[in-house]
């Protein structure tokens, strides 16, 4: 495992550091309703994505893998009260399918992925605790050998979980926030013309894995 060491040139968010704070593994316990102490949150995750090739077609690939996300101190313990700053400093995930090839996703080094588990302004309506909503925003590398391109996104990927219970909200489900479709720009050339595009992302986020089980991935 390994963690950006330069400092980003796009930041999506209040960085929240990494020192000192404990490693969260399988096994651990997660606590409904409750604002936990800082952690690193070492999660499975899953996705269905659906790419856009102008003039090629449009392809629906299946990804698995992991992200490792940062978590702040709460700014209360109070449920209802606490927000939750997060960055996400590890990401893999993998996908293939015939016409696009094998498809590694991770993180671009470029950008700090960050984000914010807070009780939204208008929040559930019902009895007991109010559900927070989780929001993170993602700068990725889309790595695709047999087209011979690294793709990047420079809008973020908004990645998103309603009906927030506990942190992390593993098990839960999420959107990718995308209107029609995100440009996904080759690497080389971020600014010419977008090669492809996301036009659809939803994903489920997983629970704790294990050491061995993040190192298989």
């Amino acid at each position: 495992m390994s963690t950006p060491t330069r400092q980003p040139s796009v930041v999506y968010g209040r960085p929240v550091s990494t020192a000192g704070v404990p490693n969260i593994y399988s096994g651990a316990k997660v606590i409904p309703w409750t604002a936990p102490d800082p952690g690193i949150d070492n999660l499975g995750i899953n996705s269905i994505d659906t790419f856009a090739v102008p003039g090629v077609g449009e392809y629906t690939v299946a990804f698995d893998g992991y992200v490792r996300v940062v978590r702040s101190q709460p700014t209360s313990r109070e449920w209802f009260k606490a927000e939750v700053y997060t960055n996400l400093i590890e990401m893999k995930m993998v996908g293939e399918c015939e016409e696009l090839g094998r498809i590694t996703v991770t993180l671009n080094p470029e950008c700090l992925s960050a984000g914010q588990i807070r009780t939204p302004f208008d929040p559930y309506a019902g009895e007991g605790p109010s559900a927070k909503a989780c929001r993170m925003a993602v700068g990725a590398i889309f790595e695709m050998p047999k087209l011979g391109l690294q793709l990047v996104n420079k809008e973020p990927i908004i990645l998103t979980i309603d009906d927030v219970r506990q942190i992390p909200p593993a098990g839960a489900p999420g959107k990718g926030q995308i209107y029609r479709m995100l440009p996904l720009h080759d690497r080389r050339r971020p600014d010419d013309e977008p090669v492809a595009y996301v036009t659809s992302l939803r994903f489920n986020m997983g629970g704790y894995l294990s050491p061995e089980e993040l190192a298989a991935k």
